[in-house]
């Protein structure tokens, strides 16, 4: 199958839009911001489907070392979000890997379980860090990617969501 991969700073955004616009709630994560004093200090794992017990949700998973450096928390990566991605291959729902980056996807047990989720047949919406635009084309082959760019203007993000509406109900 065909996963749908979203670039551009708004690929979050406009990821969460496709979903809200299909009345589809998704399983997969979230890497989302977390602050300390105001800053932001790194980035916590959100499962869409909260792990099994005795693991938490909303873990943070990569700590910002300073403005341009950040570091991975492997632990989480490997018990945490690797095997409640691969649980989530057993609900009848669409996937979300919203925030993927290079450092996460240097995670050997991560990284198999994303090409696992992206070889399945369940459909994935990806939204990819610069960074890991790269790494990802080579997790799968060229043939089951398919590529956007989300613009940074309201009118160039409405015609690709009226885009991604079409592409996402093939798939969903």
């Amino acid at each position: 199958m065909q996963q749908l991969y979203l670039t551009g700073s708004h690929a979050g955004e406009i990821a969460a839009r496709l979903f809200t616009t299909l009345n589809v709630r998704p399983v997969g994560c979230r890497l989302l911001p977390f602050e300390v004093g105001g800053e932001t200090r790194g980035e916590a794992l959100r499962l869409l489907l909260p792990p099994a017990q005795p693991r938490f949700n909303d873990v943070p998973c990569r700590i910002r070392l300073s403005a341009d450096r950040w570091t991975a928390v492997p632990a989480v990566l490997e018990e945490i979000a690797a095997p409640s991605l691969l649980a989530a291959l057993d609900v009848h729902a669409p996937m979300l890997l919203d925030g993927l980056c290079a450092d996460v996807l240097a995670c050997p047990g991560l990284r198999e379980a994303v090409r696992t989720c992206l070889m399945s047949r369940r459909p994935v919406v990806v939204t990819a860090a610069p960074d890991a635009v790269d790494f990802l084309r080579t997790l799968t082959p060229a043939d089951t990617q398919l590529w956007l760019s989300v613009p940074d203007d309201a009118p160039g993000q409405a015609a690709l969501l009226e885009t991604l509406v079409t592409e996402a109900a093939l798939r969903f």
